[in-house]
């Protein structure tokens, strides 16, 4: 199985209201990438950054969302409490357990 991570670390002012999005755009992912999407996490660090994982069937799902989501207009209550960006990475996943 070929999979691809996306990785973004980020600010936020507001993880309550970040997380409080967090389903509606799971299921927009869900909605345009189909099987494409394969799960996500959102997790706090303890210097209050956020990391959002996600596991996409591939480079080119996974490339194709990150260009399409920030503007999207059901999107837009996740994004918007996004500040700054620290990060944002796609790496090929070796195995699975």
């Amino acid at each position: 199985m070929s999979a691809t991570i996306e990785y973004v670390r980020f600010d936020t002012d507001d993880p309550a209201a970040l997380t409080a999005h967090r389903e509606q755009l799971v299921e927009l992912l869900k909605e345009l990438y189909g099987d494409g999407f394969q799960g996500a996490h959102l997790a706090q660090f303890d210097d209050g950054t956020v990391l959002d994982f996600i596991v996409w069937s591939s480079a080119a799902v996974a490339e194709r969302a990150a260009k399409e989501m920030p503007a999207h207009p059901r999107a837009q209550g996740f994004f918007s409490r996004i500040g700054t960006v620290h990060e944002m990475r796609h790496a090929h996943v070796l195995h699975t357990a």
